[in-house]
């Protein structure tokens, strides 16, 4: 019968053999003898049907009981094979983190980024939606950049200029002293008109406000209410009319100073003011506080919020950096052009979005 043991043969005929686990030279005496030895090697292996012997029960070697060495007869690692394999195990370690800490940094500055840019993006979109529904020529741009300023117009239409002779037609001659028109076709968000019982309810933003032809210019800017005139009553019709208070305009005049060459009239519900302050991360929001000839007189959270009628105010975005607002105004033959650009910032990273909104700027 013939035994494997690694690269040894075990035979009967042979006097000696070699156990791969401890190496030492196992004599085989005439008091020993074959059987036992036999026996006891056999029952540390596996052996198959055609009388092979598989792996053994020990996964180092042979195990050899009552060895001359005087060995314990159990097998192990030696202290240069666990430090060899301590090392090469941290090596893998060190190169398997390596593979693994990149796109894990990767992932968490693309998350970073991506929910900054919404940020930023949700804020721009909001400033751009209510900035095309701003009266022409009332963009206003203070606080070195940082401070935007302009006329939320809720609806509008178009008045009856003509015939002269007919009754509610709006007439801009101050003898008149007119205080009603008809409006022509249809006003839609008429619920949203507010009407006042007083001729400074419009200044003050506790009633709308009717603007025509505002050009920004001198005699002719609804923040001076050159142009502007708290309404009165909106009378559903048929015909549309809306009343108005003809004796609060700055020229003391009754009458609007000038026509809109396209007859065309706006009703402003509030003025709105962006308000960055990189300096605590924030754009904030405000609207419904009282109408200001100069601009620099609510540029700052606590002018808005003294006024008589004291601003409303909200969050629009944080962990803002950096804020720019620019505005090149409209020629009669190229609209307004605003300018937003916002930086956010989250810990090491940072992103800036830039948008532009085109105005219309013929009133």
């Amino acid at each position: 019968m013939t035994i494997e043991s690694g690269n040894q043969l075990l035979t009967r005929s042979g006097p000696l053999s070699v156990c791969r686990a401890t190496g030492r030279r196992l004599a085989l005496g005439p008091n020993r003898g074959v059987a036992p030895l036999l026996q006891a090697v056999v029952s540390r292996f596996k052996v198959s049907e055609s009388g092979r012997v598989g792996v053994p029960a020990c996964s180092r070697g042979l195990v050899w009981p009552n060895s001359h060495a005087g060995g314990s007869g159990q097998c192990g690692f030696t202290l240069i094979e666990l430090v060899v394999v301590i090392v090469i195990s941290g090596v893998i370690a060190v190169a398997a983190s390596q593979l693994i800490q990149r796109p894990v940094e990767m992932y968490q500055s693309q998350a970073s980024r991506a929910r900054l840019v919404d940020r930023a993006d949700t804020a721009l979109v909001r400033m751009t939606r209510e900035l095309r529904d701003a009266l022409p020529n009332s963009v206003r741009i203070g606080c070195s950049g940082a401070c935007l300023e302009f006329l939320h117009v809720v609806t509008g239409g178009l008045y009856r200029a003509a015939p002269e002779a007919d009754s509610l037609r709006l007439s801009f001659n101050p003898a008149d002293a007119d205080m009603q028109f008809e409006v022509m076709g249809l006003l839609a968000d008429s619920a949203l008109v507010q009407a006042g019982s007083n001729v400074n309810d419009c200044a003050s933003m506790n009633a709308s406000c009717l603007v025509i032809y505002n050009t920004g210019l001198s005699g002719s800017n609804a923040y001076n209410r050159d142009n502007a005139a708290t309404i009165s009553a909106v009378n559903a019709g048929p015909p549309i009319t809306l009343n108005f208070f003809n004796n609060g305009f700055s020229s003391l005049q009754t009458a609007f100073p000038a026509s809109s060459p396209d007859q065309r009239f706006y009703i402003v519900d509030t003025p709105i003011t962006y308000l960055c302050d990189p300096g605590g991360g924030t754009i904030r929001r405000y609207q419904g506080y009282n109408l200001q000839a100069a601009q620099n007189a609510v540029d700052s959270h606590a002018e808005l919020l003294a006024q008589s009628n004291p601003a409303e105010h909200a969050l629009l975005v944080d962990q803002v950096s950096a804020c720019n607002f620019t505005y090149t105004p409209g020629t009669p033959s190229r609209n307004g052009l605003v300018t937003l650009e916002l930086t956010v910032q989250e810990q090491s990273e940072s992103i800036t979005l830039l948008q532009q909104a085109h105005l219309v700027n013929m009133p």
